[in-house]
């Protein structure tokens, strides 16, 4: 069984964009680092964008051997 078999969830795009997010802004609001949400979701939707223009697919699109 392959990892994205047992996570099924991580495939989705929406899904782990928010799992990001929520991440990034956790641990950044541990360490007293003050940023919006919005502006951490804005950045790893970019960052998502950018790995895609570069020719890095989703994980959902690749395929599994």
């Amino acid at each position: 069984m392959t990892f994205y078999e047992k996570y099924k969830q991580l495939q989705n795009e929406a899904f782990l964009t928010e799992l990001l997010t929520d991440t990034v802004y956790s641990t950044m609001c541990l360490e007293n680092q003050e940023v919006s949400k919005l502006k951490v979701n804005e950045i790893v939707l970019s960052t998502i964008r950018e790995h895609q223009l570069k020719g890095h697919q989703f994980p959902a699109n690749q395929t599994h051997q």
